[in-house]
């Protein structure tokens, strides 16, 4: 997809961020959020809500601040949206980030389960460096993995 853009996310994002959290809340093993959970969530001081922008938002993304980490939090693309490169360019801008702020590593968890996941952080230089059990927001306990990748 060409002439994708991100930006910091704002409280008028929410209605975005939680229409697609929720078109995507069995993959995520979510559970419900209303509008207000997700203003509390955006104010986290460790961490960032973005917003992936083409014609229309197609995609957000949550960056969390762990240690002498950064963390992708959450990564959602529109289910339209899937298989169009958003999840690759999504995680160019957080290297970029994590290297602009003198961060050497990039970390994501997943679950077993997500197996598209998986293969994409694979694809795109990600290692697994965990498995083990986890417990997803649903309250289930689950086999979680951790990819991470050293940023140069």
């Amino acid at each position: 997809m060409k002439n994708l853009k991100y930006y910091i996310a704002t409280e008028n994002d929410i209605p975005f961020i939680s229409q697609t959290y929720h078109e995507n809340i069995s993959a995520l093993h979510g559970i419900y959020r209303s509008e207000d959970v997700w203003k509390e969530l955006l104010s986290i001081k460790d961490s960032t809500y973005y917003i992936v922008h083409a014609d229309t938002s197609v995609a957000w993304f949550r960056i969390d601040i762990e240690a002498d980490e950064l963390w992708v939090g959450m990564l959602q693309v529109k289910p339209c949206y899937h298989r169009k490169g958003i999840g690759k360019y999504i995680l160019s801008v957080v290297e970029g980030i994590a290297k602009e702020k003198g961060y050497k590593r990039v970390g994501v968890h997943t679950t077993e389960d997500n197996a598209v996941a998986r293969t994409f952080y694979l694809s795109v230089g990600y290692s697994v460096t965990e498995i083990g059990p986890c417990t997803t927001a649903d309250g289930k306990e689950r086999v979680g993995y951790t990819f991470q990748k050293h940023i140069l």
